[in-house]
């Protein structure tokens, strides 16, 4: 009784807190004021509920959990502002505008939602329509919540509220917040349910805990929960779930219940659509067997279920369709104001080490996740073979994308259908890990002695090089920070390994360098064939010896050179390069004509005159001189002149040139 009572206060308490923010959240008022005003507070109060009400009893745990996410996730939501921002006012246009205009026609809807100084979205379409290059499925999985965002909106309006109803104001916007919570909440719960297929319920819970709190997809719960990751990743996770489950005895019904899902899924997100590769791999393996075996009967069946399995995909997604049919004339369209895809070139290393949100730089738990996804292969062949695939394919897919980096996203957001996968991975890395430990516990011991000692080794080097000053007292955020900074020079970003040992080995630099230099490789994009190194802004990683400190004057930012000046011109690719050098020499009365040679690698190009005004040397390289990743280029000048020896004041700096931008471009 008595534990039955303390579980109830618990649930009490969540649900005051959860009605409480729900109330903050779509009303701007405050419903119960005994509750404390601050957001953080409202979280410790929940976890603490929580804690007490599972200490007095084992059974309903997981909804106590789940509520507990539910009411704490809701209380940090607002203290983090969490509102519609990005890329979700262009989902949200849909939304607003086939409730309310009956239509697909976003141009008024872009200018209520602010979006009206972005013009390439108003040049009208065959149709006439404003641009949309996002998908309308999540105007579908958020109407629910719009409905309640809309009766909250229509009685503070009959209360003299200045709330509007059209679909514009917070009450409406603030829904779709929540809704993103509730989403991520029934993907992890999928993923649970997915996991435990094959592991114990505390092995599956740990994993999808650590994956919920150590991936991109947090942010996506909490502080921009109106992008589509949350529904998304819930409706990969429910898919898979049901494959797996339905796995060897799928009836007819079964295949069109997998294409409804499947259809609803690449609705929210299109890459989605690749993870259809998992139950075809199934497909195409009886399909190989039944041929094998002459089981006509079986092959007619699967042949029968993946017809039906696309008829119904091909369904669901029809109101995609319908809305590309609206705004560009044609059932099957590319937006021209959506990224480009380049499957032939994608940039997969960079996808997913590169410090510009590398899918594995930026979320190391994945790299547990995919090792431990080759181990679960290893036991799962089949299931695990189809996973991975999906897995690959994604991200071969991510890659191809212009914009691999995600824009101005938060991690590997893209990836956030490969969420579940990685968790069974997580779950058998952790699985393996635990008999490891449990073998070899000195290894635990190994391990926090190494800490130690690299902490007192950076923390030496620190003292060495002047940065902490022996025997003063210094703040901890000082000294941990030099450090850090210091086994960054020695290692470079951790999570970018092995890839930037690599390229430190390959092209003589610090494996630290390939945190801005790796992402930034000129021609990588074949939309941008020009690279560009600015002297005197932002270039302290691409010069190198020979340069004076950077100036300004009226038109440009420079630096001065002296006789020989270094330089990295860092390449994706090799091709042939017209290169541009804008330079002016040193001029005094009586001064010679300045010679440029520029060297790049062990070939010399010039000499070219270079005048006392500023102008453009131009030449033509061809592809042999150059090589992927860093090009050492030298400008090399005839004579440098101290401005002190020729009358022209006290300088004592031996200059050649001046030199503002050195450019290359694909002839």
């Amino acid at each position: 009784m008595i534990a039955r009572a303390v579980r109830g206060f618990a649930w009490v308490v969540l649900g005051a807190i959860t009605l409480e923010v729900v109330t903050r959240q779509l009303s701007r008022t405050r419903l119960l004021t005994w509750l404390p005003e601050s957001p953080w507070s409202l979280v410790l109060i929940g976890l603490v509920a929580a804690v007490i009400g599972l200490t007095v009893r084992r059974d309903g745990v997981r909804a106590l959990v789940f509520g507990t996410a539910l009411a704490c996730g809701l209380a940090a939501q607002l203290q983090f502002g969490a509102r519609l921002q990005s890329d979700a006012f262009y989902y949200y246009a849909y939304l607003r505008s086939i409730t309310f205009d009956r239509d697909v026609s976003l141009a008024n809807d872009y200018r209520m939602l602010g979006l009206g100084d972005k013009p390439h979205l108003f040049e009208p379409t065959i149709t006439g329509y404003a641009h949309s290059a996002w998908t309308v499925g999540p105007a579908i999985v958020w109407s629910p919540f719009f409905a309640t965002g809309h009766i909250v909106a229509s009685q503070l309006a009959a209360q003299g509220r200045e709330v509007a109803t059209d679909g514009s104001s917070y009450p409406y916007r603030q829904s779709i917040v929540i809704a993103g919570l509730v989403y991520a909440l029934l993907g992890w719960w999928l993923t649970l349910r997915l996991c435990e297929h094959w592991f114990s319920t505390r092995l599956a819970s740990t994993a999808v805990a650590l994956m919920a709190g150590g991936s991109f997809m947090l942010w996506y719960t909490l502080v921009e929960p109106t992008m589509t990751h949350a529904p998304s990743m819930a409706a990969v996770a429910g898919f898979l779930l049901y494959w797996i489950t339905t796995r060897g005895s799928r009836t007819y019904a079964g295949w069109m219940i997998l294409g409804l899902i499947a259809g609803l899924m690449t609705l929210l997100r299109w890459q989605n659509a690749l993870f259809a590769l998992v139950p075809a791999c199934d497909a195409a393996v009886a399909l190989w067997r039944g041929a094998r075996t002459g089981d006509r009967a079986h092959v007619r069946e699967v042949l029968i279920g993946g017809a039906l399995f696309t008829l119904v995909a091909s369904l669901t997604f029809l109101p995609q369709m319908l809305a590309w049919e609206a705004i560009y004339g044609s059932y099957l369209a590319v937006s021209p104001v959506g990224p480009k895809i380049r499957l032939t070139d994608p940039q997969v290393v960079l996808t997913l080490f590169s410090s510009r949100n590398g899918l594995l730089a930026m979320t190391p738990i994945l790299y547990v996740s995919l090792l431990g996804l080759i181990g679960f292969t290893r036991r799962n062949v089949a299931v695990g073979l189809a996973l991975c695939l999906a897995t690959a394919t994604m991200i071969w897919f991510n890659a191809s994308v212009q914009d691999w980096w995600g824009s101005d996203g938060f991690g590997g957001r893209r990836f956030d259908g490969i969420i579940p996968i990685a968790t069974i991975g997580l779950a058998a890395s952790l699985d393996v890990l635990r008999r490891w430990i449990a073998l070899r516990p000195q290894w635990i011991v190994g391990g926090a002695a190494a800490l130690l000692v690299a902490w007192n080794l950076t923390l030496m080097a620190a003292a060495q090089r002047g940065i902490v000053r022996l025997g003063e007292a210094i703040p901890f955020g000082q000294v941990s920070g030099a450090q850090a900074r210091i086994w960054h020079e020695w290692i470079g970003h951790p999570f970018s390994a092995p890839v930037n040992l690599w390229f430190a080995v390959r092209n003589g630099v610090s494996p630290a360098a390939y945190d801005q230099l790796g992402p930034a490789l000129f021609l990588g994009d074949p939309l941008q064939p020009t690279g560009r190194v600015d002297i005197g802004t932002d270039d302290a990683l691409l010069i190198g010896e020979g340069w004076f400190v950077a100036e300004q004057d009226d038109v440009s930012s420079f630096r001065w050179a002296t006789r020989h000046a270094d330089m990295l011109v860092p390449l994706a690719r090799t091709a042939p390069l017209e290169v541009q050098v804008r330079a002016r020499a040193f001029h005094f009365p009586g001064a010679p004509p300045q010679q440029l040679t520029v060297h790049i690698g062990d070939a010399a190009f010039g000499p070219f005159t270079v005048g006392s005004e500023w102008q453009v040397v131009t030449f033509d390289t061809p592809a042999d001189v150059w090589r992927t990743g860093l090009n050492r280029v030298r400008l090399e000048f005839a004579q440098a002149t101290t401005p002190a020896s020729v009358g022209l004041g006290g300088d004592t700096r031996a200059l050649a040139a001046a030199v503002d931008v050195v450019r290359v471009t694909i002839r």
